[in-house]
């Protein structure tokens, strides 16, 4: 069946009491992160404790091939890969809703990330401990992940949204949330970031999309005509 031939399903606001519970529970773990991070001594022992962890099992080999990958996750590389892949989502669904919702993703994700490390102003482990090269900006919360979950979050959603095809969602999700758990784990790994830095980053990037998700089929909702008639041009 071509994409002529169907049309794209009506949105509904079944799902957005969930997204608003979702929305609700990501903002509480936002802030029970920022307490326990900068007022329970606990959580500074374990953050020590993993990032020694990894440290030990780190091997020259590891550390080159995740700082390569690590390295996607720096925003001007990120923002080529939303680029390229908003692109290419527009070419095939031709849905201008897409360019609206990639170019939101990376203002709100980047503008916070250099918004909080300023706040807090807290401090990287030790360089003794990092792999090359260094980072000299601040520490809480990981940019690396709090970009990669809110952009390649979002291009996982938008992919869900418009393909037809199963196992293209299922694809979609399974590579974004690789991508992003790796992420996170590659920056307590090189020894750039503590534990609740990525934890931050994780939680953050979640509540951004799931607000994007919210405001964007609220939209949808709103102009059940624009979410039922069929792709243009396909």
């Amino acid at each position: 069946m071509s994409h002529a031939e169907v049309a794209v399903v009506p949105e509904t606001g079944a799902r957005r009491p969930r997204l608003k519970v979702a929305l609700a529970t990501l903002l509480v773990v936002d802030l029970l992160i920022v307490i326990g991070r900068l007022s329970l001594g606990w959580v500074g022992q374990t953050d020590l404790a993993i990032h020694n962890w990894f440290l030990a099992v780190r091997t020259p080999l590891g550390g080159q091939l995740v700082t390569d990958f690590t390295n996607l996750g720096r925003t001007v590389p990120m923002l080529i890969i939303g680029l390229v892949a908003t692109t290419t989502l527009f070419l095939v669904y031709r849905r201008a809703s897409i360019w609206t919702v990639m170019l939101i993703v990376p203002v709100c994700s980047v503008g916070t990330t250099e918004s909080l490390k300023a706040i807090f102003r807290l401090a990287r482990p030790d360089i003794a401990g990092a792999v090359a090269p260094y980072e000299d900006s601040f520490s809480f919360p990981s940019g690396h992940t709090l970009n990669s979950t809110a952009i390649i979050g979002a291009l996982a959603y938008l992919t869900c949204w418009l393909a037809r095809r199963a196992w293209v969602r299922v694809v979609a999700v399974v590579v974004a949330t690789t991508w992003i758990v790796a992420m996170g784990l590659s920056r307590v790994y090189l020894g750039h970031h503590w534990p609740s830095d990525v934890a931050l980053g994780w939680s953050l990037g979640a509540t951004w999309l799931v607000a994007l998700i919210w405001t964007h089929r609220s939209w949808l909702a709103r102009h059940p005509q624009r979410s039922a008639e069929a792709v243009n041009g396909l």
